[in-house]
């Protein structure tokens, strides 16, 4: 079952870029995230160890200008294998993830290398049915090569993958399309703009 995938308007008003161009993570911008949010429109968020609390989003969402992406990267807790507490934590991270409303961009989902494609399978069917009662998000995964053609097979999109939607991890350069490319530091997005 292929999933759809939620409309989302890219451009930042007076912005002709598709692709948005933001950093992993705000912590060490000169300014912190005040400053961050006057530079760059999206930002990619490490939920990777733990959710946020409640406070704090909504800390970042009213501070976020209108147009400003939140995405985030999550979460070590996953297993992918379905159960009962992965179903918990899925949902859990998704409407955390949710909180952010209009101002969300997309989740980026690490599927470590050992993960076989039976369980794979059957992990989807969960994430599926978890997005069925939550609705539509924008989800890529980055995931390792022999579960690609399955997570494609069943409409899932690929970090660093052509698409409809891009999510792009330190490119060389930023193509033509719609989406996200978070840089890893400033000196790798100065060398893409650059190229």
């Amino acid at each position: 079952m292929a999933l759809k995938i939620p409309h989302l308007s890219l451009r930042r008003d007076g912005d002709p870029r598709k692709i948005l161009v933001g950093l992993q993570g705000y912590r060490g911008f000169p300014g912190g995230f005040k400053a961050y949010r006057q530079v760059f429109p999206t930002v990619e968020l490490s939920w990777w160890h733990r959710l946020p609390d409640e406070r704090t989003l909504g800390r970042l969402e009213a501070l976020a200008p209108p147009g400003f992406l939140f995405s985030a990267l999550g979460h070590k807790h996953l297993t992918f294998r379905p159960s009962g507490e992965e179903r918990r934590t899925l949902r859990r991270f998704l409407r955390r993830f949710r909180r952010f409303g209009e101002k969300r961009g997309a989740v980026r989902l690490l599927v470590p290398q050992g993960v076989e494609e039976g369980a794979m399978a059957l992990w989807l069917d969960l994430l599926e049915a978890v997005l069925e009662e939550l609705g539509p998000f924008p989800l890529f995964f980055q995931a390792p090569e022999p579960l690609r053609p399955l997570l494609k097979a069943r409409g899932h999109l690929l970090v660093n993958e052509e698409g409809p939607l891009l999510y792009l991890l330190d490119p060389p350069g930023l193509p033509e399309g719609e989406g996200f490319a978070y840089f890893s530091s400033s000196q790798a997005l100065a060398q893409a703009l650059h190229s």
